[in-house]
């Protein structure tokens, strides 16, 4: 027999876990044995200690209780000795304690992961048989979906229990800091705890949300949605108030409610602002896990959402008119799995009355669900076959649908239609992007066509979601909608033509839309438009312009991306004279529209022709005259006529010289004259009605292309701009006509190479001054910023 079949086979993870639990039982006894023999010699001591007293308390007390004391220190002494071997095995019963839970969680992931494994191989099985079957190669398309479908959901899984069982372990629990573990982690699930809702905190939070009036207490119940200490952003609370009409929808009046209600819960201490560096205001608010705890008590209460036992927002709508989309975290409903399977328990444990009822409705089929019945399971995974179909009979009341974390948010084409009285419609990302966004994709357009049932619908958030080149015609259909969220969808080609329809639409965010060419002129037909950001200027034939924004009566706030060379931001000033209530104003040069590569070194070129031409006519003056001078003193002549001599043919060098340097200098020159006439024509071009531009209160400019700034701005043309902005690009310096200053209080510099300023001329020409940024730009100087280039006068003044 060879040596390799003499070895033991390897020990299974079940083994070895019964090795080491034998190992802690021996030394738990072990220590429970020290104990008892630590806790006799003791009390042996003690009692021989009380002897030794009453024998000797007729002589010297002082000598007895000095004796008293140094047998105490003794026996404790000695009980400390015997106790550190103790104390050692206590921690190796730790250790291994760790090391069971360990192995533990290894057959967890084991015996979890055992079942979707199996689906993928019956998945596999299933496309290699329809591929051998001629007439069912149909199927194969729609089964590698569900194949890939299936491939992300055991990714996730594996994902998901790897780090719980890293955030669970006691190894790790002294390194955890993120934002999730520090109170949460003390405060678990303190929903639903009857300990937590008699305790005073409660009662206090209790009292300060009865003082509330009911529109800001379904503001504050919004918070109760989120995951603990996210945060969340305020233009994402601005929308989704606006879609429930929980504060009005008409500019100002509506940033005045939204910035009162939120400084009201800052003042109660009921959500936190999240202040983050060179940020003069919050833009994100966050709450506690124990505050959270407590809104959710209340939702529930109030019927706002539906949440499972651990206060985690849950799919299911039959008790609400709101409902949140959730990544699966728990496997398919046992009812729903034994009916793919072919034994439908729970249909059968049926009453029969609810059987008669479901079949009159038309929702079972001889004991089968519709096949728009498995799509609505399939999507919210409902616990029980009533509660789906309840769902179903009410889903045209369903009036708020939000994406919390599904990373596929299609929704079947039939439901989808049935939404008839839904007004809040956010299927894109709502997380702040500064790590990792999340990804969300559909993979068929087709559900969107739904738009046209929708004619309650006030806000449409598609933001982040991918496979959406363009959107459907239906949505022009949508009479009342307010809000349209388009950012960073990053497929998306071209608008519908006819986004003119939106009669009501307040705000449309195209922001990081990179793939759009194509802008209809209906644009200028949105009479309430007040937000447009992401407006491409582009050289696509009848695409909308800056002149045909300016009929917009309610424009308030505009961010334009520049993708041409054809732009020209001095012309663009006559469109900018035009608009109406323009404030802020924010313009952006992208690879498209930055100028070619000869252009931009058309100065530095001609500036080193003119450096070269001089240098050749004062070496041709040098040798004209040396050569002069050596030829006359060959020949003997007095000093004077060498004189002459050498400043005539210096003079004759000169003269030479000069013509071919003029020459050179006058080809040089020609871009300069060119500028020189196009920015005096520019001049005479001039709006004449600057009441556009005396409007704007905000002004950014971002990659600004040129040297010189735009013509029209100058401190005259700009009189109630608070806040300027130039970030990168290629701008050297500002204009400042006959000394006039600027109004701007706010100043932020950043990335630019060739701005030159010092602080002395800065204070000059902007003298209500109150706050400067100056980041990376090396030409600025003598200005006193912090080590994060902020400078602010009311932290000096302190």
């Amino acid at each position: 027999m060879s040596s390799t079949d003499d070895k033991p086979p390897p020990l299974s993870i079940q083994d070895i876990n019964n090795i080491i639990t034998n190992l802690r039982n021996l030394l738990t006894s072990d220590c429970a044995e020290a104990e008892i023999a630590v806790a006799t010699n003791t009390a042996a001591n003690n009692l021989t200690g009380n002897e030794q007293d009453g024998s000797n308390r007729t002589g010297n007390e002082q000598d007895g209780t000095n004796k008293q004391d140094g047998d105490a220190n003794q026996a404790q002494e000695t009980n400390d000795k015997k106790k550190e071997p103790l104390y050692e095995l206590g921690k190796l019963c730790k250790e291994l304690d760790y090391m069971i839970r360990s192995f533990q969680e290894l057959e967890n992931l084991k015996n979890s992961l055992r079942e979707p494994f199996e689906t993928l191989e019956a998945n596999v099985n299933d496309i290699v048989s329809d591929l051998e079957k001629d007439e069912l190669r149909k199927q194969v398309q729609h089964n590698l979906r569900v194949f890939r479908n299936n491939i992300t959901r055991v990714k996730i899984l594996i994902l998901l229990q790897l780090q719980a069982a890293s955030i669970n372990s006691d190894g790790n629990r002294a390194l955890q800091t993120t934002f999730a573990t520090g109170e949460a982690g003390d405060l678990p699930h303190l929903y639903g705890e009857h300990i937590f809702e008699n305790s005073y905190y409660f009662k206090e939070f209790e009292e300060k949300y009865e003082g509330l009036d009911d529109r800001q207490k379904l503001c504050l119940l919004c918070f109760s949605i989120f995951p603990e200490n996210a945060e969340i952003k305020k233009r994402f609370l601005r929308f989704w108030w606006v879609g429930e009409n929980l504060i009005a929808g008409n500019g100002k009046d509506e940033m005045g409610d939204l910035n009162d209600t939120l400084t009201t819960f800052v003042e109660k201490r009921l959500i936190e602002p999240v202040l983050k560096k060179n940020r003069l205001q919050p833009r994100s608010y966050k709450v506690t896990p124990i505050v959270r705890s407590c809104l959710i008590h209340f939702a529930k209460k109030e019927g706002f959402f539906d949440y499972d036992q651990d206060g985690k927002p849950i799919m299911d709508f039959s008790s609400c008119n709101k409902a949140c989309m959730v990544k699966s975290e728990r496997a398919t409903a046992c009812w729903f799995a034994d009916y793919l399977k072919g034994n439908d328990k729970d249909g059968n444990s049926e009453k029969p009355k609810e059987q008669e009822q479901h079949q009159e409705q038309g929702k079972l089929l001889q004991g089968k669900l519709s096949a728009d019945l498995v799509k609505l399971q399939m999507l919210f995974n409902f616990p029980h076959e009533n509660t789906l179909i309840r769902a179903s009979q009410q889903i045209d009341k369903l009036q708020t649908l939000f994406n919390l974390s599904k990373q596929f948010p299609d929704l079947p084409t039939e439901w989808f239609s049935k939404m008839t009285g839904i007004k809040v419609l956010y299927l894109g990302r709502w997380e702040a992007t500064a790590g990792q966004a999340r990804h969300i994709e559909v993979e068929d357009i087709e559900f969107l066509k739904g738009f046209k049932n929708m004619k309650n619908l006030r806000l449409l958030s598609l933001q982040g979601i991918s496979g959406i080149p363009k959107l459907p015609t239906t949505l022009c259909k949508l009479e009342n909608l307010r809000i349209l969220d388009l950012r960073a969808c990053h497929d998306l080609e071209k608008l519908p033509d006819r986004i003119g329809s939106l009669k009501k639409l307040t705000y449309l965010d195209l922001s990081e839309c990179y793939l759009l060419d194509y802008i209809p002129q209906q644009l200028n037909k949105l009479s309430e438009l007040q937000v447009l950001k992401g407006f491409v200027i582009l050289e696509a034939k009848n695409s909308c312009t800056l002149d045909d924004l300016s009929e917009l009566p309610s424009l308030r706030k505009l961010s334009v991306n520049v993708n041409t060379t054809k732009f020209n931001i001095d012309e663009a000033g006559n469109a900018l004279a035009k608009f109406q209530k323009l404030e802020k104003l924010r313009i952006a040069w992208g690879w498209g529209g930055m100028p070619r590569k000869e252009d931009s070194t058309l100065d530095s070129s001609s500036e080193q022709q003119q450096s070269k031409t001089k240098k050749k006519q004062a070496s041709s003056i040098s040798s004209a005259a040396a050569k002069a001078s050596t030829d006359k003193v060959n020949k003997g002549e007095d000093k004077g006529n060498r004189e002459r001599s050498a400043v005539a043919a210096a003079g004759e060098a000169n003269s030479k010289t000069a013509k071919l340097g003029g020459g050179l200098r006058g080809t040089a020159n020609i871009a300069l004259m060119a500028k020189k006439w196009r920015r005096l024509s520019m001049k005479e071009r001039e709006p004449q009605n600057l009441e556009g531009l005396e409007r704007l209160v905000k002004l950014d400019l971002q990659c600004f292309p040129r040297s010189e700034p735009p013509t029209w701005l100058v401190p005259r043309k700009m009189k109630k701009l608070t806040n300027l902005s130039i970030r990168g690009g290629r701008l050297g310096y500002l204009n400042h006509e006959d000394g006039q200053k600027w109004n701007a209080d706010t100043l932020r510099l950043k990335f630019l190479v060739n701005f030159k300023m010092n602080w002395k001329e800065m204070q000059q020409r902007f003298p209500n001054l109150k706050y400067l940024e100056n980041l990376r730009c090396p030409r600025i100087t003598f200005c006193p910023c912090d080590a994060n280039g902020v400078w602010q006068k009311f932290v000096q003044s302190k």
